[in-house]
């Protein structure tokens, strides 16, 4: 219940009264503002009484309106309650003094989600020192990372216009204050600004989506009823170990804590780290008695999940993330709906929050630009992947996107040694190759290259070639500890991934029309034989050691499609040799990923769909040709 600090029914406490605060009281006293600042809750004092009305040359409102923002003194107090309608009138409504404000008592407005249209707001968001790249002096106001800071876009084609937003009257940190709202101009040309609001504003369409909210306070201690403070510090550190050398998401300047960061955040590192507790020597045994029951931590992030999103910030976006390279507690189950999903509300988010600009040249801290420009382009590189491997299109377009690539400026507050990262631009430049092979290949409208042959071809040797350019065996001539690493071994994967996409889509079209056939007779089905000659040899050389590693989502399916490809070489094969040695060559790789489905659970998907064709019997399945018939029948014999 909340009662408001000019109400006679619903007398607020003393406390409360004197900072002209919202008086707010789940059943009985203490209030929230007592508990937070461990004050008395009491109801002695007197009401004050009440004062005359300012002009609006003396207001204290009008005053208010031109402070800057400056740094923060402490924790956010609660939003400032509504003052009665009876204090309204046009005097005290600014520079407006002819307007009649009479209509206002004829609203239904005194709900709580209202009262910002009848306050002046706090608005001061925590200032830091940016590090030693800015100068020892240099401070800007934090956009990301202020738990009442919900920054939200304001694109060009909107209605309020960047170009005049750019004319208002900012302070010295481009900051402009309105009633619980802000407009923060973080860079001039182009013009980019955020709207800046209070949670509180989007009180009422929660409630009328059914997201009732949870105090942060309350969600804190459930989190902590089901993982403590102390093995969420434990389980943070095997993130760092395990899930941050793929995905430097975070920033040093302020790194994931127990005590200060979002419940929802944390609980989504938790339920990624959880996997890798037997290589902590305490919770190994913590866990072996008292696990953290992962439907807990699920309800927690959902729940505080369907409530951010009406106001999403950068603590939201981290936690989308985190739940779509979580790896399915089923590995025999792809999960794509939920994943695909998740990640088409990733992209939301974050294209409400500005990731999807380029933060290079803005006033806000290098280590925050640094942080903002890795989280959006492993947002890019995600959802590119996550299309290939689910058969889907993309959910980002490169003419929407800035960071679709990093450069070293990008290391700076990471964490990662030279070699980590080493790794991480190399994933960079192979995703820019998957990047236009699906531009190039899948999209939907290049489905006519395949009755161009030689503009195929060309397309072809181009993406072939730059994916040459930068093969994972020229990197580890350099540095060999990077490519024996768990991101080196993705990248190795990602990038025979690639060339058999490349391939694949140069053989269906080849398949489709026989006749389009180029004068030099190239022949991308012997060009795609020997990649996955290739493919099935790496799979030979993963070793037992490597399974205690984080996969990301798309190597599932990854593996699978080496097998996939595989059978459809067998089925599509021209002569009865080629038939042959393509299911010579199935039947080998089956058998190392039999061997190798224990250690490695990310295969067990693919092994699975395949062995179910076996199963029902590859002639059962598939229409043979009578020499693809006799090539089957006598790799049986030979087994």
């Amino acid at each position: 219940m909340m009662r408001k600090y000019m109400s006679k029914r619903q007398r607020p406490c003393d406390f409360c009264r004197s900072r002209k605060t919202a008086c707010r009281i789940e059943s009985s006293p203490p209030c929230r503002l007592c508990q937070q600042y461990g004050k008395e809750c009491t109801f002695v004092e007197a009401a004050r009484p009440r004062k005359r009305q300012q002009t609006a040359e003396t207001s204290p409102e009008s005053h208010d309106a031109e402070d800057a923002i400056g740094p923060s003194s402490g924790i956010a107090e609660e939003p400032i309650s509504s003052v009665n309608h009876d204090d309204i009138s046009p005097a005290e409504s600014g520079g407006f003094p002819d307007i009649n404000m009479d209509f206002l008592h004829d609203l239904d407005i005194e709900g709580s989600e209202y009262q910002f249209m009848f306050q002046t707001p706090v608005n001061n968001p925590p200032s830091t020192a940016a590090d030693s790249l800015d100068g020892p002096s240099k401070t800007y106001p934090l956009l990301d990372g202020y738990e009442n800071i919900h920054p939200e876009t304001l694109g060009l084609s909107g209605d309020m216009d960047p170009y005049l937003l750019q004319r208002y009257q900012s302070d010295e940190h481009g900051t402009f204050k309105f009633k619980q709202l802000a407009i923060r101009s973080v860079n001039s040309n182009p013009p980019v600004q955020f709207l800046v609001s209070q949670p509180s504003l989007f009180a009422q369409s929660r409630r009328e989506a059914g997201h009732s909210g949870v105090p942060i306070s309350a969600q804190r201690a459930e989190l902590e009823k089901t993982v403590s403070q102390n093995m969420g510090k434990r389980l943070i550190s095997l993130y760092d170990r395990f899930i941050a050398p793929h995905y430097p998401i975070f920033s040093t300047e302020s790194p994931p804590d127990p005590v200060t960061s979002s419940p929802c955040l944390l609980a989504a590192i938790y339920s990624i780290a959880l996997p890798f507790a037997m290589y902590d020597d305490q919770l190994c045994i913590d866990i072996a008695y008292d696990s953290p029951d992962a439907e807990d931590l699920a309800h927690l992030i959902n729940t505080a999940i369907a409530f951010d999103i009406h106001s999403p910030n950068i603590a939201t976006v981290q936690t989308l993330f985190l739940l779509i390279v979580r790896p399915s507690s089923n590995p025999l189950v792809s999960d794509a709906s939920y994943r695909w999903t998740t990640m088409g509300t990733l992209v939301s988010a974050a294209t409400n929050i500005g990731l999807h600009l380029d933060p290079s040249l803005w006033n806000i801290p290098s280590a925050q630009i640094a942080a903002r420009r890795r989280l959006s382009f492993f947002i890019f590189a995600m959802d590119k992947w996550l299309a290939a491997a689910l058969g889907r299109p993309p959910h980002i377009s490169r003419e929407n996107w800035l960071v679709d690539e990093l450069s070293a400026h990008d290391e700076l507050a990471s964490s990662l040694d030279a070699s980590q990262w080493t790794s991480i631009t190399s994933f960079s430049a192979l995703t820019s190759c998957l990047g236009n092979t699906l531009d190039r290949l899948y999209s939907l409208r290049s489905s006519s290259l395949s009755r161009r042959p030689e503009e195929l071809q060309t397309t072809v040797f181009e993406l072939s070639g730059s994916l040459e350019r930068i093969q994972p065996d020229r990197a580890s001539s350099i540095d060999s500890d990077s490519d024996r690493s768990m991101p080196g071994m993705a990248i190795k994967l990602g990038h025979y991934y690639t060339q058999l996409l490349i391939l694949r889509a140069a053989v269906h079209a080849q398949d489709s029309h026989p006749s389009a056939s180029t004068l030099d007779q190239w022949s991308p089905r012997e060009s795609l034989m020997i990649v996955l000659e290739q493919y099935s040899d790496f799979l030979k050389t993963l070793k037992s050691d490597e399974t205690a590693e984080h996969w990301p989502p798309w190597c599932q399916s990854a593996f699978s499609s080496l097998c996939f490809a595989m059978l459809f070489m067998f089925v599509s094969a021209t002569t009865y040799e080629e038939a042959l040695s393509s299911m010579e060559l199935l039947q080998a790789t089956r058998k190392q990923m039999r061997l190798k489905a224990n250690a490695f659970v990310v295969i067990r998907l693919g092994l699975l769909r395949m062995d179910a064709i076996f199963w029902r019997g590859v002639d059962q399945v598939l229409k043979l040709e009578p020499h693809v018939k006799l090539a089957l029948d006598a790799s049986k014999q030979a087994t």
